[in-house]
């Protein structure tokens, strides 16, 4: 009669033995490459005239452990460089040395344990600094849940800033974006604090780096306005053109609190003198005037009947 083996055994020998493994692994050197973003603080009234590299790669040889930590648990893992306190020439060109770069990274490093550095030295060509404003534009998405649209237009606060940099690129910049950002399903009034982007950061810089976007989203809803006078716009106060009706009826549609505060007086019915004019047909269509966040739908009648009054010769 053959025995079962005990399996706690075996499960705990299978332990021990990846504990070992995993012990041995991490405490034993390894060689990998790692990416420091790069900043630089540039002085006062200076600006970068070409573009730097964005990180620079650092290979180091070095434990399992303290790799694991620089990876995946280093806060603001980072090459910073403050440019005031390097030399600048007179053409304004900085020389940025491989001493330079390392003595920047966060969290520091062991020299030792740099094997390579990728660039080893950068060249920066500076210049003088310019300052233009610009407007904010939006470059979120806003969805409102089925049955709820937007209400009037979205605010920008601020809406405009000031960016600072390279003198050939700020002219060209006609505004800054916020980054590309979609906000879904919204049922009420809504603010949004946005970052902006974050492209030309090293050329092109603000001191403010987000903005408040915010709107009102309403339930949607329809009514009809009827009786709404017809008026003829650009024309001689005496026309010999006669329309009819001259009354019509539409039908409307936006948010219910701004349909529940709508008057039949924000709703214009206009035709225009030189539509009369041009006309040849003995028909027009009017065009609606309403305010921000309302749509019009549809009207009752469409069309208009168009004829010229013609006076008898005394």
């Amino acid at each position: 009669m053959s025995s079962k083996k005990p399996i706690m055994p075996i499960l705990l020998s299978i332990v021990l033995a990846l504990g070992l493994w995993g012990y041995v692994s991490m405490t034993s050197l390894t060689t990998v490459y790692v990416t420091y973003p790069l900043v630089l603080d540039l002085p006062e009234e200076r600006s970068l005239e070409m573009e730097p590299p964005s990180s620079i790669s650092v290979k180091l040889r070095t434990s399992g452990w303290q790799l694991l930590y620089l990876q995946y648990f280093s806060s603001g893992k980072e090459c910073r460089i403050d440019l005031a306190k390097t030399k600048i020439s007179s053409d304004g060109l900085v020389e940025l040395t491989k001493t330079d770069l390392l003595q920047g990274i966060n969290p520091t490093v062991s020299l030792e344990k740099v094997v390579e550095l990728l660039p080893e030295a950068i060249t920066l060509k500076t210049g003088m600094l310019f300052r233009q404003t610009v407007p904010v534009q939006s470059r979120i998405s806003i969805n409102p849940s089925k049955g709820y649209m937007l209400v009037g237009k979205i605010n920008i606060e601020p809406d405009s800033i000031v960016i600072r940099g390279n003198g050939s690129i700020i002219p060209t910049l006609r505004s800054w974006a916020t980054k590309k950002l979609v906000f879904a399903d919204l049922t009420g009034p809504f603010s949004f604090t946005v970052p902006l982007q974050d492209t030309l950061q090293n050329l092109v810089t603000s001191a403010i780096r987000e903005v408040k976007i915010s709107g009102d989203i309403q339930q949607i809803t329809e009514v009809t306005f009827r009786d709404i006078p017809i008026t003829i716009v650009g024309g001689p106060d005496q026309s010999e053109h006669s329309i009819e009706p001259t009354l019509v009826s539409a039908i409307v549609r936006g948010g219910v609190k701004r349909i529940a505060s709508l008057s039949a007086d924000e709703i214009k019915a206009i035709v225009y003198y030189p539509q009369l004019i041009q006309d040849s047909t003995g028909f027009v269509t009017p065009t609606f005037v309403v305010p921000a966040g309302i749509t019009v739908l549809g009207t009752n009648p469409t069309i208009l009947k168009h004829r010229l009054i013609i006076y008898p010769n005394n």
